[in-house]
């Protein structure tokens, strides 16, 4: 690895990995030293080939330690050596994602076209989050445009060279008075880890405040998607870190996602930042989920039944349930929105389509049934079911919701069934209302007396006062349930 050259012979990949198979199934093979290892990346200003390589051997040997406790062929082979994972803290200090782009665009990808695939398929199947479907979209936007804003390579011809942080602290705090050169500086900044902290600690204040030209803001935007690219894992703890005026790591931002939700209030609000906020944080979630099971597979013995997949699930869903819950927080309505009602609604829609997109990976529904079983404010019930179009999954469990023994949770689980089948005014969903929806309404109208028989009268009460709107509701998506109903009320 040391003395090989370009481009990189078709054989070199499988070379490796018969080498790192080796270390774990004979003794004349040995793991490289996480020191020697360390040595390799100790200056990454210009990316090497013996540096390519040597990720690509500690890709493949992590990957390895995966798949010899997963992969049934790989289980069953006898006298396998026990061995050590290249650790999290030397994975942290790589720019993966960096030399990943260097792999697929230098010499238009010829130097490393025997290698690239297996590269691609290592990180992504260990750092899933360095290939976020978003920002890929994004990127491939940015190179068909011909919007000069987003031409960043045509910037950089007439960019100043050399620029120093200083240089361009002093260019982008014009962005009050000098609007142009402020965007050309912010697209154009270079990939320097000082220079994005420079632009993010000098920008992203007046931003929050709404004092930012939107022609500046989108190109901070633009340049953070670009960074995202390049520097993931520093950007996202830089921002939060900017954000939450804090001093976490990322292993402390992996360990606890929510702490992102300690942010600046005003980010919740913005229609510039709210998206770099919640793309963070998609991020987080991703990279932590798969930190969780990964450490689960790497440290638990495979005959240990003490902590079992079931446990890790449960875990990773009980981390995704408090995360929809503090997002869902923040579309309730505070007392300086009602300045802004726009910046509200955009905020909600915005957040609203996260949730969703966490609902649509959730194959089996088990976050959104564990969701509306915790519940949450009636109040955000409309806009749920507005902005929200996986939501109609709810009437999959909503009988078994307005069957709880908790009255709270049966009126949560009627509202939100009166809605859906207002919007959905379907008949699966009439048969469900007929059979469950309307008696458990008439229920909490009508109580059991002490004798077990229904109330004659109508009993006022705060559950009834809550769930009365559902009546209306469900009245509008089938009308022939209303002479029902006013005879209820009645007394009939």
């Amino acid at each position: 690895m040391k003395n090989a050259t370009l481009p990189i012979h078709a054989k070199f990949g499988p070379v490796i990995n018969e080498f790192v198979l080796s270390t774990f199934l004979t003794d004349q093979c040995q793991r490289i030293p996480e020191d020697v290892v360390e040595a390799y990346f100790e200056d990454y200003s210009t990316i090497s080939t013996s540096q390519i390589l040597m990720l690509l051997y500690i890709l493949t040997f992590n990957d390895y330690i995966i798949a010899f406790r997963t992969e049934p062929k790989l289980m069953s082979m006898n006298n396998v050596k026990e061995q050590k994972a290249y650790s999290v803290d030397l994975f942290d200090r790589i720019p993966i994602r960096f030399i990943l782009n260097h792999v697929e665009l230098y010499q238009s990808g010829n130097a490393y076209k025997s290698i690239c695939s297996d590269m691609l398929a290592l990180s992504a199947n260990l750092y899933p989050e360095l290939f976020d479907i978003q920002s890929f979209l994004m990127q491939e936007g940015r190179d068909s445009t011909v919007d000069s804003l987003w031409q960043i390579k045509t910037v950089y011809r007439d960019w100043k060279k050399n620029l120093t942080t200083t240089e361009l602290e002093q260019l982008l705090g014009q962005w009050e008075t000098n609007v142009s050169t402020v965007v050309d500086e912010t697209i154009a900044t270079v990939h320097v880890q000082d220079h994005a902290l420079c632009m993010l600690s000098t920008l992203v204040p007046p931003c929050l405040g709404g004092k930012l030209d939107t022609r500046i803001a989108e190109a901070l935007r633009s340049t953070w998607e670009t960074y995202n690219r390049i520097i993931p894992h520093t950007l996202w703890t830089m921002t939060i870190n900017l954000l939450t005026s804090g001093t976490y790591t990322m292993n402390d931002l992996i360990q606890d996602p929510h702490i992102a939700f300690k942010s600046d209030p005003r980010i919740f609000r913005s229609e510039q930042l709210l998206p770099i906020w919640l793309h963070v944080l998609s991020c987080l979630r991703t990279t932590s989920k798969h930190r969780i099971w990964k450490r689960y597979h790497t440290k638990f013995p495979n005959a240990s039944n003490q902590f079992n997949s079931r446990n890790v699930l449960a875990l990773t869903n009980a981390q995704d349930t408090v995360m929809l819950q503090l997002l869902l927080e923040l579309c309730l309505v505070q007392p300086h929105d009602k300045y802004n009602t726009h910046a509200l609604e955009k905020s909600r829609k915005s957040i609203c389509e996260f949730i969703h997109s966490i609902f649509i990976d959730d194959r089996e529904s088990i976050l959104i049934k564990i969701l509306h079983f915790q519940t949450y404010s009636t109040d955000l019930i409309p806009m749920v079911v507005e902005l929200i179009p996986s939501i109609y999954t709810v009437f999959n469990f909503v009988s078994e919701l307005t069957r709880q023994p908790q009255v709270e949770k049966q009126v949560f689980g009627i509202l939100i069934a009166c809605h859906l089948c207002e919007k959905y005014p379907l008949e699966p969903y009439l048969i469900t209302a007929e059979k469950h929806i309307l008696p458990r309404l008439l229920r909490i109208a009508f109580p059991v007396t002490r004798e077990g028989q229904p109330s004659n009268a109508c009993v006022p009460s705060e559950f009834l006062v809550k769930a009365i709107p559902g009546f209306v509701h469900l009245a509008r998506a089938f009308p022939h349930f209303g002479p029902q109903i006013l005879r209820a009320f009645e007394g009939e």
